[in-house]
């Protein structure tokens, strides 16, 4: 098989800092039919040597810590230009800047996790967020090619969103369709209100409500993943002696969540494994015909946040 050198991105350092090999070799060990090797630094870059066949390499562009691939012969290193064949622009993904924000590069292993995993059969595959926030997956998965739903619990996200969506489709000429409307009866809460985002073949809908009725906010058609990053323990009260803890909602929502999930299909839940742990995590989804997949991606996100990743399969 032909010899490769990925670049590992300045990105990914960034959002896995002291783990970001380890985690690179836990996302790589995933993609079928690649011989590992060894990290190497030249000119102050950092490498990842593999071997795989020419058909593997788009798969392995698109992993997230890769920023270029190098093939490497007796010649030297030379760059190879295959696209990642990703849809839309990237500034769909990281031109939106503002506090909370999930990092879209966590964003994107959570999806490259579940990919990996997913045994639905399906070939049009469709993602859900229960947590969507501002929509950073749902555009990861239409530039995957997928089409997206997202719960969101702030109804002032739908502004945002549509604003950020005319500011990209303006500047980069996309083609595009936004409408709006209710899944249920209007109200003022804005429980049920939804934007849709329609491109490339693909539609992004963002529903307004909360995310432990997520299986009535998003309609009877099964997903084939479920990506969503929960947030730090900052929003959630409700823990063990009012400790700040997200797992009673996730313990109210996992019903509904799997509920959400076709057969084969595959939950990636990027968490705090301080608070809740992942005992607790686990055991919030038991008897729910959920399977643990075990991928290790843990990696220090701050002094109070060790972000780790959950990884579940329905039975087929």
């Amino acid at each position: 098989m032909p010899d490769y050198a990925l670049l590992i991105s300045p990105a990914a350092r960034g959002a896995y800092f002291g783990e970001t090999q380890s985690v690179a070799l836990a996302e790589i060990a995933g993609v079928g039919g690649v011989e590992i090797g060894a990290f190497e630094m030249h000119g102050g870059m950092d490498f990842l040597r593999i071997a795989c066949a020419d058909d593997l390499t788009r798969e392995v562009m698109r992993l997230s810590f890769v920023q270029g691939l190098f093939l490497v012969d007796q010649q030297g290193w030379h760059p190879v230009e295959g696209a990642k064949g990703f849809g839309l622009h990237e500034d769909f993904v990281s031109g939106e800047k503002y506090r909370g924000k999930t990092n879209e590069t966590l964003t994107q292993l959570l999806v490259n996790l579940a990919l990996q995993e997913v045994e639905t059969g399906h070939t049009d595959l469709r993602l859900l967020d229960p947590m969507c926030g501002r929509g950073t997956s749902l555009f990861w998965a239409m530039r995957y090619g997928m089409s997206a739903t997202g719960v969101e619990q702030d109804l002032s996200a739908l502004n945002e969103i549509r604003r950020g969506l005319k500011k990209w489709t303006k500047l980069h000429r996309q083609k595009h369709k936004l409408a709006e409307g209710w899944v249920q009866k209007a109200n003022k809460k804005g429980t049920g209100k939804f934007l849709d985002f329609k491109s490339e073949g693909q539609t992004a809908r963002v529903v307004i409500g909360d995310t432990v009725d997520a299986r009535a906010l998003v309609g009877r058609a099964p997903f084939d993943l479920l990506v969503t990053d929960i947030p730090y323990g900052v929003q959630h009260m409700g823990g063990p002696d009012g400790a700040r803890s997200p797992l009673a909602v996730i313990q109210k929502a996992a019903q509904g969540w799997a509920d959400c999930l076709a057969p084969g299909g595959v939950m990636a839940i990027a968490y705090n494994c301080n608070i809740p742990k992942r005992a607790d995590m686990i055991a919030a989804f038991e008897g729910l015909n959920l399977e643990v997949v075990e991928r290790n991606v843990a990696h220090r996100m701050s002094e109070s946040i060790l972000r780790d990743v959950l990884v579940l399969r329905k039975a087929a």
